[in-house]
């Protein structure tokens, strides 16, 4: 499911040696352009990430730690972002979307358990029913506010797509967690179950109509 419909996130993916030894060929410093690469997390600072892959290495920029929240060295990571080729000095990649590897589908996740430990859902596949508070576009996205219908504790999601949800609309949201914000593809508003009367046309009728019926039988033998 992740990579077939969640596109942004898991684009082309890239082993490390031919980053390595082909940099130009994915350098992304004068024409833009997006990859994955998937590694190992060998080194974590404050400031870097080195991920390797073999005898293969490449450096991270750590600049938004968020992303790597709840990580440790030896995880495994999907990184999808641009390569910026540096012959003179270090060559570094810039994550756009941070992914445990292999990927991970929590399916639906309580919006209270994201808040009080948001680490433990990060850089996985989520689903989150809420109430839609806040909606504003911007370039390439909406910037959602969906609160959960208990607490009233808020999650930012940014969706990429259309629509026309509006605030006070009960939606469902599913998409990749990373950091404290969920990046989507996919929202729409949250359908009520379907009665049996929908599911079965005619049931509601047809079961009046058989209590009646015992009604009647009841009556004749009174």
């Amino acid at each position: 499911m992740a990579s077939g419909l969640n596109t942004i996130f898991e684009l082309e993916l890239v082993p490390l040696s031919e980053i390595v030894e082909n940099p130009t060929v994915y350098d992304s410093t004068m024409a833009y352009r997006k990859v994955s690469v998937v590694g190992n997390i060998s080194e974590i600072d404050k400031h870097l990430i080195t991920i390797n892959q073999g005898s293969y290495e490449l450096k991270v920029d750590h600049t938004n730690f968020q992303q790597f929240a709840g990580f440790n060295v030896g995880d495994g990571v999907k990184l999808t972002g641009q390569f910026l080729y540096d012959p003179m000095g270090t060559s570094i990649f810039y994550p756009n979307y941070v992914l445990r590897y292999p990927t991970v589908e929590m399916g639906e996740v309580n919006i209270n358990a994201i808040i009080s430990n948001a680490s433990k859902y990060n850089g996985k596949y989520i689903t989150v029913t809420g109430n839609l508070t806040g909606i504003r576009s911007t370039m390439g996205a909406y910037v959602v506010d969906i609160s959960s219908m208990g607490t009233g504790q808020s999650l930012r999601v940014s969706y990429y797509g259309s629509t026309d949800l509006k605030v006070g609309d009960m939606v469902t949201v599913s998409g990749l967690l990373n950091g404290d914000v969920l990046y989507s593809e996919r929202m729409g508003k949250k359908r009520p179950p379907l009665s049996i009367s929908t599911l079965i046309p005619g049931f509601t009728g047809l079961w009046t109509m058989f209590i009646i019926g015992l009604l009647v039988i009841y009556m004749k033998h009174e």
